[in-house]
């Protein structure tokens, strides 16, 4: 993947990558935090969840979409590098469960009429949803910083 990798010799390429890349991830994490609040009770509390959630979808979308356009070739300039690190394993595999998790559970609860689901759920499910995915940033910028094998007792 390495040799792959579209940075190349350009000293632009990357740092640009990244900045979108960052840019994508504000975009995509405020469109949940605006929902996942709203499920929580605080935020925009004069609207319906529903409301909210159909209002920021697009964000929500495009931010990831364009997170997993710009992650790929970020991965791909340091492949060997996080391909025999435990933290970037274990941030891969809390993104699958995130991603899952809120186009499934999230999903379903946030786009539901109101009442449907108690308070209780509601503020279980955005607080999930905000642990989940803060872990994953959090991963992704502790993949260079902490020991490799920290995690290894999880991902063998």
């Amino acid at each position: 993947m390495e040799s792959l990798a579209v940075y190349g010799p350009s000293i632009y390429l990357g740092p640009a990558v990244n900045i979108v890349h960052l840019t994508a991830m504000v975009t995509f994490l405020g469109a949940l935090l605006i929902v996942d609040l709203r499920m929580l009770g605080a935020g925009l509390t004069q609207q319906p969840t529903a409301a909210v959630a159909r209002d920021a979808q697009p964000w929500l979308l495009a931010g990831l979409v364009v997170l997993v356009l710009t992650g790929i070739p970020a991965v791909m300039a340091t492949a060997t590098l996080q391909y025999s690190n435990s933290v970037f394993w274990v941030k891969m595999y809390l993104l699958a469960l995130a991603i899952i998790y809120t186009f499934t559970v999230r999903r379903k609860v946030a786009f539901a009429e109101e009442g449907r689901f108690g308070s209780g759920t509601l503020k279980a499910v955005g607080l999930l949803s905000i642990v989940m995915w803060l872990s994953v940033a959090a991963l992704a910028r502790l993949i260079m910083m902490i020991p490799a094998n920290t995690f290894e007792f999880l991902v063998g």
